[in-house]
């Protein structure tokens, strides 16, 4: 077991895949260790992911582990890569708590450096961790101690503890499955990544940024298979190859707007036609947004568009199928 991890707890407690009976003589005395235990663990070529009964999610990214320098701007770079594979998994995993369980439990919001944290671990116990002191984690990383509640006072009445739900093991591998995915998928972490920031801007009513959020989503992906189609349209002619690196250039050049590729893809069959008109619809948005025209307000239903345009791609073209959760967190004023 990778003993160096990043770790977060989502915005709601929950228990992963079982509760404890928090109020019997077993759990007092043994109760950072079983808030603590390890219920879930992937280990892959490129990751370890492991989930404790309380809910933390534990992730140590192999490829950072070679490159330790301390300079901040490789530290900064380090962050940004494990925050694209944290938000990701977090979105992930309330697709497929919709998904498998039928509830949309997690208020899905952008996981940051404030919110994530260090720690490692030593003979399966954490040596030593940072607390997000400026983040709603630290009250759940304190959760784990019984010191941090109040004596003589059942433990089942802490809403710490009385407001969890539990998240079944089939949610937890439907999440992991398709997290393994990205890393066969080069970048896809970045995408999921900006979808579920998307999202969280949707759910505090910051409209605007959600559309550009996921719309750069959505051009990212369409560029892409613009690009891989022209290359699938090689073919050689004698000596001569039909896309040859200068016709490749010229093809993926500026005169080749996003718009002329989404409507090219769309005859050659590659985006079906529907999803075509959403991502068209989308784009306009954009570019209103972009070009500051006074008269367009952007709405629920145009963020809602371009979240779902996104997914649809991702999962047309890599087989991802995230079921977001579309509630409002705004409070009445």
């Amino acid at each position: 077991m990778n003993n160096k991890y990043v770790a977060f707890y989502p915005s709601r407690p929950y228990w992963a895949i079982g509760a404890l009976e928090v109020d019997t003589a077993f759990v007092h005395q043994n109760f950072t260790e079983l808030m603590s235990e390890i219920v879930y663990q992937k280990d892959g070529d490129d990751f370890d992911l492991a989930i404790c009964r309380d809910g933390r999610i534990m992730l140590n990214l192999k490829a950072c582990d070679k490159n330790l320098d301390t300079g901040i701007d490789k530290v900064v770079e380090r962050w940004n890569i494990y925050l694209g594979y944290l938000n990701s998994f977090y979105l992930l995993l309330d697709s497929a708590a919709i998904g498998v369980m039928g509830i949309s439990y997690f208020s899905l919001h952008e996981i940051t450096n404030r919110d994530a944290f260090p720690l490692s671990i030593e003979n399966g116990k954490v040596k030593s961790e940072s607390i997000s002191s400026e983040s709603i984690a630290s009250t759940y990383q304190m959760a784990r101690y019984l010191s941090s509640y109040r004596q003589g006072l059942p433990l089942s009445i802490d809403t710490r503890l009385s407001s969890r739900h539990v998240i079944n093991l089939k949610a937890i591998e439907l999440a992991a499955s398709n997290f393994e995915k990205l890393f066969s998928i080069s970048g896809m972490q970045k995408e999921l990544s900006s979808i579920s920031k998307s999202i969280s801007e949707y759910k505090v009513g910051n409209y605007e940024t959600s559309v550009i959020l996921s719309w750069f989503c959505a051009e990212k992906i369409v560029s892409h298979q613009w690009n891989s189609h022209l290359i699938s349209l090689d073919r050689n002619f004698g000596d001569n190859k039909r896309i040859n690196s200068k016709r490749l250039k010229q093809l993926t050049d500026r005169d080749y707007t996003i718009s002329i590729i989404i409507n090219m893809l769309e005859l050659w069959g590659v985006l079906p036609f529907e999803l075509y008109k959403d991502i068209e619809k989308v784009r306009v948005a954009r570019n209103k947004i972009a070009h500051g025209d006074s008269k367009y307000i952007a709405n629920s239903a145009d963020a809602c568009l371009a979240i779902n345009s996104a997914l649809d791609l991702v999962n047309i073209f890599y087989k991802i199928q995230v079921k977001p959760s579309l509630g409002f967190q705004v409070s009445g004023i």
